[in-house]
């Protein structure tokens, strides 16, 4: 008698249902998976606000200083365009669909492909319902210790640009319009000593092809290569989450400790513009004298080494480096997962016929540390010095439920008192983890 048929080991599997337990004990790290119609209803992005944060993120593109890191990418014909400015998502497109006829009446023939990276980060709604989404995985594999990263993908490519090719990341791949296909190798598929492969006609019968639309999850674990693919020239946008497996680098981790990545303004390689910030000024990169003789090197390092590290033994202090390491804990767990959060928002003082409640959905945690209390709220931090005994106490009420007004939020006894609840309110309000109820209840 025969044994149970075994799908091979390159091959997807199906599943119509989305079992967290399930996945975890079978599927992660293992196996890509095809979860068939599971996001109808419950999936972690609208249409709407993936427009809208398409929108946001190309403005931020359109407004960076030259030199800088560029978090969207239009390639036309495969050809990235040195001035995307006039291919992005525009407010008068009123739409993905909007900005999708624009292209196609643009563009004829030509292809288009429009990528966004760290595309959680630009609508904080967005960010809210990715975050809820996932969160039922980490509680089973852990939280991504440097975060998971989100890749927006729209166009009509023939292929992803940058052709095959294989990440240190397991991906999700939500598909929010049109159909994509996925073409895997369960192996790297050639021998030339290069990381990707733009043409891969050569290596067709080896893959094996999966095809989502929207309502699809498709899974893949962070050791297949792939690339996508169009279907039949139409147009698809589809969300790929990322979650770091392998490959993972020590400087990952340090560059958290050694700065406050949640100030930057660049959103790829944000760490570097603000330990470059750090650095004294004008600072000599290499010898002041002559180079040195071969096989011997002067008693110090050069003067840049000699400032990084520094930078690097003042932050490795004991009670600077313990704050520190707190500090990065407690954001990273209010964070849930997905970095860079959405920024603090510019906040008007609520009207004082408001209601103020936290919302249901944030995370706000906070932990004692020497000196003072540390504070997070969905991704953002805020220390405050001595027993914040104010702070605390408005955070215990807010909590409980019901909503305060404006007034009784920030009543206390001290002027000190009330100084903190205000300071407290402003950055809650800031984060977007406290709501404003119009009229009274």
């Amino acid at each position: 008698m025969n044994g149970p048929f075994v799908l091979p080991p390159q091959a997807p599997i199906e599943r119509d249902a989305l079992d967290w337990d399930t996945f975890a004990r079978e599927d992660w790290d293992r196996r890509p998976v095809l979860f068939k119609g599971v996001l109808d209803r419950a999936g972690p992005f609208r249409l709407d606000e993936v427009y809208r944060s398409a929108l946001v993120a190309t403005r931020r593109s359109r407004a960076r200083l030259p030199g800088d890191p560029d978090n969207a990418v239009v390639t036309l014909d495969r050809l990235q365009q040195l001035d995307p400015a006039p291919w992005m998502p525009q407010a008068a497109d009123g739409s993905l669909a909007g900005y999708r006829r624009r292209m196609l009446d643009a563009l004829g023939a030509r292809r288009y492909a429009l990528v966004i990276s760290a595309f959680h980060s630009f609508h904080r709604p967005l960010w809210r319902r990715e975050r809820a989404f996932f969160a039922p995985l980490w509680r089973r594999t852990g939280l991504p210790l440097t975060g998971a990263i989100t890749t927006l993908f729209h166009g009509n490519y023939e292929s992803t640009p940058v052709g095959v090719h294989r990440d240190r990341f397991a991906t999700f791949m939500v598909p929010v319009e049109g159909r994509k296909r996925m073409r895997f190798w369960a192996q790297k598929p050639w021998t030339e000593a290069v990381s990707t492969l733009p043409d891969y006609r050569a290596h067709l019968a080896t893959s094996f092809l999966v095809e989502a639309g929207p309502g699809d999850l498709l899974y893949w674990p962070a050791d297949y290569y792939h690339v996508g693919e169009s279907v039949g020239g139409g147009v698809s946008t589809s969300v790929n989450i990322g979650i770091p497996r392998t490959e993972h680098r020590p400087v990952y981790d340090l560059e958290d400790l050694l700065v406050e990545i949640g100030d930057a303004a660049s959103l790829v390689d944000p760490a570097a513009p603000l330990l470059r910030a750090r650095m004294p000024a004008g600072v000599a990169a290499l010898w002041d004298a002559a180079a040195p003789a071969p096989g011997h090197l002067p008693p110090r390092l050069p003067p840049a080494l000699e400032a990084a590290l520094g930078l690097l033994r003042a932050a490795a202090q004991a009670p600077a480096l313990a704050a520190r390491v707190g500090a990065v804990s407690l954001q990273r767990w209010s964070a849930g997962g997905f970095e860079p959060v959405p920024p603090l928002r510019r906040v008007a003082r609520p009207p004082a016929s408001a209601r103020l409640a936290l919302r249901p959905d944030s995370v706000v945690l906070q932990r004692r540390e020497r000196g003072g209390w540390r504070f997070a709220a969905d991704g953002h931090g805020l220390r405050l010095d001595g027993d914040a005994a104010a702070a605390r106490a408005l955070l215990a009420r807010l909590r409980a439920g019901g909503a305060l007004g404006p007034a009784e939020a920030v009543r206390d006894a001290s002027r000190r008192g009330r100084g903190e609840r205000e300071s407290v309110l402003r950055w809650l309000l800031a984060t977007g983890a406290l709501q404003v109820r119009r009229g009274r209840e």
